[in-house]
């Protein structure tokens, strides 16, 4: 039983990374800070094509660099977005950089 659980789980992680590798446009959802003062904020930003075929890591710590921001982490990248609910939830940060 935990094995199917674990198989299952397992299928459905790498179905959900490859559909978003092929999406048309990639969105990434990431985690940045500054210091003195320290500041933390949680954004998206959209990368032009498939996320298969860019350095999402790279694209986003020159972007995010250039206004002073250091990437901590990124917490994930799709194709597909629920534009309402996250405008509403990020604000100022929806699509900044």
């Amino acid at each position: 039983m935990l094995f199917k659980l674990i198989k299952f789980s397992l299928v459905l992680c790498f179905t959900t990374l490859f559909s978003a590798a092929y999406a048309n446009e990639c969105f990434v959802l990431y985690k940045a800070k500054k210091d003195n003062p320290l500041k933390l904020h949680l954004g998206l930003i959209q990368i032009n094509g498939q996320c298969a075929s860019h350095d999402i890591e790279g694209i986003t710590i020159q972007r995010l660099n250039s206004s002073g921001w250091k990437l901590l982490k990124i917490v994930k990248f799709t194709g597909k977005i629920e534009v309402e609910k996250m405008e509403k939830d990020l604000g100022d940060y929806f699509l900044k950089y």
